[in-house]
């Protein structure tokens, strides 16, 4: 009733989930070992990372078509390069196209800063918060999916939304019985923290669709997309720095700190650069290969394994300063409905009952497969007779 299917190209979905892992990693050695959390300045950092990520592998993409000159169209990591530009003309203007690859950095800017600037501020909030309510990427990435690219979406897919949405919000419900909410005290914090995640992974998913649009509409390379993505977020975060300078954060690190441990920080944020572009890089790619809804699934797959390290590590799912099992237990549940939700959308698993494997990827390919071979045998017994 349950089958476990490979899709083709999951190379890049795994090297997405190693490259966000990679980053994760590195900020908590940062926030743990350094004594330097969330700040700004890593917002364009992240830009930088995107815009050198596109641009040098845009510049090898050339160099690949280039020895690729006798073909008509070339392959880049799944990827179908065009050698001529003139064999397919965008139905969008130039104009607008740059207009929302703009937009697609602003979202991204907006995004980004919410979340390492301003949800950091709600210090009673449980920090698994933003990722256990990470399933709000699939289900707005879905009815962009549905709404706007005008895509089908198919039983499988529906029900798969309907139970994540549901998980979602049997985990607010969670927060409010286990931390303590009421209307005197954390109410209005706790609102605010919720409108801000939910801001958070509306921007995410907006990002993905536009990028979407943009690869399959108009043909756009999507690391030419991502390097400009970085140069309008880096001239974003720019105009922003005169409101709030982010390198005032690292000058006072530098007083407060001894020179190794500024010399360790300046090393990391480097690495963060690199971690950055890697990891923006196979964002597009997995969005193009795939969907939008594919790449939110790499956001909250390993969600059950993080909430297991945090309750272990006390960090959190405390109530009153101490662990609360039920508190966990129920967290880890519907976190792990999801991420078999999110599985189930994408055909990464295939369900085989009230004809929910009907239109998957899977099924398709073996009607076709034998639509083939009864067609190959139907030839086969006319030459024989």
């Amino acid at each position: 009733m349950i089958k476990f299917v490979s899709r083709p190209n999951l190379i890049y979905i795994l090297q997405l989930i190693i490259w966000n892992e990679l980053r994760k990693v590195e900020k908590i050695i940062m926030s743990e070992v350094l004594d330097f959390g969330s700040s700004g300045i890593f917002t364009p950092l992240m830009f930088l990372g995107e815009f050198l990520a596109g641009l040098i592998i845009y510049q090898y993409q050339e160099k690949f078509i280039n020895k690729n000159k006798s073909k008509k169209l070339s392959n880049f990591m799944s990827i179908v390069l065009i050698q001529s530009p003139n064999n397919i003309s965008s139905p969008d203007k130039t104009v607008k196209i740059y207009l929302l690859i703009f937009f697609a950095s602003f979202f991204d800017f907006v995004e980004f800063t919410l979340s390492v600037s301003y949800l950091t501020n709600f210090k009673k909030i449980s920090g698994s918060l933003e990722s256990r309510l990470s399933g709000i990427l699939t289900i707005s990435s879905a009815l962009f999916f549905y709404y706007i690219l005008k895509l089908p979406i198919y039983r499988h897919q529906f029900l798969s939304v309907l139970i994540i949405g549901i998980c979602l919000v049997l985990i607010i419900g969670t927060e409010f019985i286990f931390q303590g909410v009421n209307y005197f005290f954390d109410y209005g914090k706790f609102v605010g923290a919720l409108a801000i995640i939910f801001l958070i992974h509306f921007y995410n998913s907006l990002i993905d669709s536009i990028e979407k649009y943009l690869f399959e509409y108009n043909y756009f390379n999507p690391f030419i997309v991502l390097m400009w993505e970085g140069v309008f977020g880096i001239i974003i975060t720019l105009i922003y720095c005169s409101i709030d300078n982010y390198f005032n954060e690292l000058i006072d690190y530098f007083k407060s700190k001894t020179v190794g441990r500024f010399i360790g920080l300046i090393l990391l944020l480097f690495l963060y650069i690199i971690l950055s572009g890697g990891r923006n890089a196979f964002r597009v790619i997995t969005n193009k290969v795939y969907s939008p809804m594919a790449k939110t699934l790499t956001d909250y797959l390993l969600n059950p394994l993080y909430i297991i390290i945090d309750f272990s590590r006390k960090k959190d799912f405390l109530k009153e300063g101490n662990r609360n099992v039920l508190y966990f237990i129920l967290n880890l549940i519907f976190s792990f409905i999801i991420t078999i939700c999110g599985c189930v959308y994408n055909e990464f698993i295939v369900l085989f009952f009230y004809k929910l494997e009907h239109n998957t990827h899977y099924e398709i390919a073996r009607r076709a497969s034998s639509f083939v071979m009864e067609d190959i045998s139907a030839d086969e017994s006319e030459e024989n007779n």
